[in-house]
């Protein structure tokens, strides 16, 4: 019999033909520790002896030391749970070398000795490669400590020359090396090279590639009959005009192993690139929504090779991505690719018309190209790339356009129609409390001296309009320092206090509520989950003044809860830029927030199933549901989740008093 070692020696480890592999890694949210913590594979697919010798020596492991098969148990016991392995199962392990039994056929444990991704700029060619197919196409992959990934997948032609501020087309072909990420969609700002340790891959107009993590790879040639994963399709923010799938933020191998789900995130394309419209048909626009609207298609494609359920899709995205999930919302062009949707802090989405979008960026456009019709769409898609971007930040404003064929209305409009008009979801949404700090970025400084100098100031800067600046004073509603409370009103420590609330107001907060309150108000969605998160932790890179966190150590320091301050606790990748644990409720809120966009994601319900959490001994989330439940959102129960650790409460929409104001002032 030859031994496992040789074995490993003799095969080739960068290539694993997939055999049912699942990534045994018990994700306590430690970020810390990630490394250090046990990991072991799966394989579903059950084996002699020596042919589990050879398939885990195919992945350049060996089989699992039978004194370590302990170390899974939690593992072991959810995959019970979910019907993949019996209770009293027996594997194949190394202690099995000399048996008798060596013919029988089981499924078995072998080593995962794959690296952790713990940084940004990882070198991940020395990551052990594995793959999958589905409709003729074979993925290339890779393993790491806590989970399977494929990194660069093309879903559409590259959207250049002639495809240039066309609809995406989908993409071809039998073979995808998905080993590494793609450049992020051109772009000026936090992405335009790599100052912030965001973005080494450079940026390139040949962008529509996605990321797939996944904790498990069905076993394809087996024809397995177990359940595939709930899928949770990530769409980034930066208003438009930045961002990126390719962000680390968004690393999706946290979220994927700690709460069983298949992550995906994409690239779309932004600015100019992805939203030009010249009121004509023949540079539309809404190019950026028929990229989301591929990437979905591509997922009802091939996700089940990655153990993906394509009829269970949730879409989800924070600020402009929570736009976009709004966008696909009220898209008839995504009917039937999305079963679920996350809305965070995207406000009610926008939109305008074709001829406003037109007339806001000809004036920049005529000096390259004159013409109309066909002519000027190809003298545009002769342009550099570079020329193209310059008008961006020139001229335009580079939202989704009314175009009778994506987009049939402002979204809010469309929703106020009910559920016929709309596509049929599953929604949950929510809030961050002080979104409008992180908003403002240095435009106000804490220490300014008076509420009319700060609104003055924020209208020089164009955060607040002048009407919603008058509305605001005469209303009486925000008062700063000693004031008397009258009417309702709030009354805040000092001018930059109040200054953030009515950013925070203006810019998201009652956007938000009212996206909720119509379509509550009108039956439109299957169901409704709303939360405020009343904890956050501030992005690296993005904490102005170093206000929006608290010290390590010091959780009763005051701070606020800044926009974005929801992206680390999402994904979990503290990890991946170097952020302590301030507290060890830090870990445990991490927790509960996974576990609920998870159980989201399965069932349409963020109550997370108590069988659930015990099959995973997730006891920090079962304390935290012990006592509290998130209730429905309705028209006769406006209930909001006001979610914290270790205890969360129930609340109501916020600052409507101050939305009574400002509504009909806001923008569309």
């Amino acid at each position: 019999m030859l031994s496992s070692a040789l074995l490993a020696a003799l095969v080739p480890y960068a290539l694993a033909t997939s055999s049912g592999v699942a990534v045994l890694f018990q994700n306590d949210g430690n970020w810390t520790s990630h490394a250090e913590k046990p990991s072991a594979l799966l394989i579903q697919r059950p084996s002699t002896y020596d042919d589990a010798l050879l398939a885990c020596a195919s992945y350049g492991e060996t089989l699992l030391d039978c004194n370590k098969v302990s170390d899974f148990q939690a593992q072991l016991d959810y995959q019970a749970y979910l019907g993949n392995v019996r209770n009293d199962e027996v594997f194949w392990t190394s202690c099995n070398q000399n048996t008798s039994d060596a013919a029988q056929q089981r499924r078995f444990l072998c080593t995962n000795s794959a690296p952790h991704v713990s940084k940004v700029d990882t070198d991940y060619s020395v990551l052990p490669r594995v793959n999958t197919s589905a409709n003729g196409t074979t993925f290339v992959g890779m393993r790491d400590h806590m989970a399977l990934r494929f990194l660069g997948i093309p879903f559409a032609q590259p959207p250049v020359g002639r495809l240039r501020f066309k609809a995406a087309e989908p993409w071809t072909g039998s073979h995808v090396e998905a080993t590494k990420y793609s450049a992020a969609c051109i772009q000026s700002g936090w992405y335009d090279g790599n100052e912030y340790g965001l973005n080494p891959w450079g940026n390139s107009e040949d962008c529509l590639y996605l990321n797939v993590f996944t904790p498990e790879i069905p076993d394809t040639a087996a024809n397995s009959s177990a359940p595939l994963k709930p899928v949770l399709f990530w769409m980034h923010g930066g208003g438009q005009v930045t961002g990126t799938g390719v962000d680390s933020t968004f690393d999706g191998a946290s979220l994927a192993s700690r709460s069983d789900v298949v992550v995906v995130a994409i690239n779309y394309r932004l600015n100019i690139f992805g939203y030009l419209s010249l009121d004509d048909d023949f540079v539309p626009g809404n190019y950026a929504t028929s990229d989301k609207i591929e990437a979905l298609k591509w997922v009802q494609k091939y996700i089940s090779a990655f153990g993906g359920n394509p009829n269970n899709v949730t879409i989800f995205g924070q600020s402009a991505g929570g736009g976009s999930v709004i966008d696909l919302i009220t898209s008839p062009k995504a009917e039937g690719l999305f079963q679920g949707a996350i809305i965070m802090s995207g406000g009610r989405g926008w939109a305008q018309s074709a001829s406003e979008a037109a007339s806001l960026v000809a004036p920049y456009i005529e000096p390259y190209c004159n013409s109309t019709g066909v002519e000027r769409l190809e003298c545009l898609q002769q342009l550099s790339a570079e020329t193209l971007l310059n008008i961006t930040t020139q001229g335009g404003r580079w939202r989704t356009v009314i175009d009778n064929e994506y987009t049939l209305d402002i979204p809010i409009a469309q929703v106020a129609k009910g559920r016929p008009s709309i596509n049929s979801v599953k929604l949950m949404l929510g809030f961050m409390p002080e979104e409008g700090q992180s908003l403002l970025e240095t435009n106000l400084a804490p220490n300014v001296s008076g509420f009319t100098e700060a609104l003055n100031t924020l209208l020089s800067t164009g955060n607040v309009a002048q009407a919603q600046v008058d509305a605001t004073l005469q209303s009486g509603l925000w008062l700063v320092g000693n004031e008397t409370i009258n009417n309702g009103s709030t009354v805040y420590p000092d001018a930059y206090n109040a200054s953030i609330d009515i950013v925070s107001d203006i810019t998201l907060t009652c956007y938000g509520s009212q996206f909720a309150s119509v379509g509550a108000a009108v039956g439109a969605f299957e169901s409704m989950y709303v939360y405020s998160l009343e904890r956050a932790y501030a992005l690296s890179y993005y904490n102005w003044y170093d206000l929006c966190t608290f010290p390590v150590g010091q959780p009763d320091t005051p701070y606020y809860r800044c926009h974005s301050g929801d992206l680390y606790e999402v994904f979990g990748t503290y990890y991946l830029f170097d952020q302590p644990i301030r507290v060890a409720e830090d870990v445990y809120f991490t927790n509960a927030i996974q576990d609920m966009w998870g159980s989201f994601a399965r069932t349409g319900n963020p109550n997370v199933d108590k069988a659930y959490l015990e099959a995973r001994d997730y006891n920090s989330t079962i304390e935290l549901f012990s006592s509290w439940k998130w209730p429905e959102f309705s028209i006769e129960s406006p209930q909001v989740a006001s979610i914290q650790y270790p205890e969360s409460s129930v609340t109501t929409l916020p600052e409507q008093r101050h939305c009574s104001v400002l509504n009909p002032l806001l923008s569309s």
